[in-house]
């Protein structure tokens, strides 16, 4: 029986994936369209990062809730 998806963990869930998927618009924008630039390249770096860390604390979410 899968454990009961409680209303914080769901909360969780959805900013995470919010602000992942943001990050990940923000960079491939910067990628396609952004002139470069020293700010540009920091501002990629940054949401490049961000996006990994909210792809491990999604896998980590979804991995502790199914233990």
């Amino acid at each position: 029986m899968p454990p009961p998806l409680t209303p914080a963990f769901k909360l969780a869930v959805t900013v995470v994936t919010s602000l992942t998927v943001l990050s990940l618009a923000v960079c491939v924008f910067l990628a396609l369209a952004a002139p470069k630039g020293d700010e540009v390249n920091a501002l990629f770096e940054t949401c490049s990062t961000t996006f990994k860390m909210g792809f491990g604390a999604l896998v980590g979410l979804v991995g502790g809730k199914a233990l």
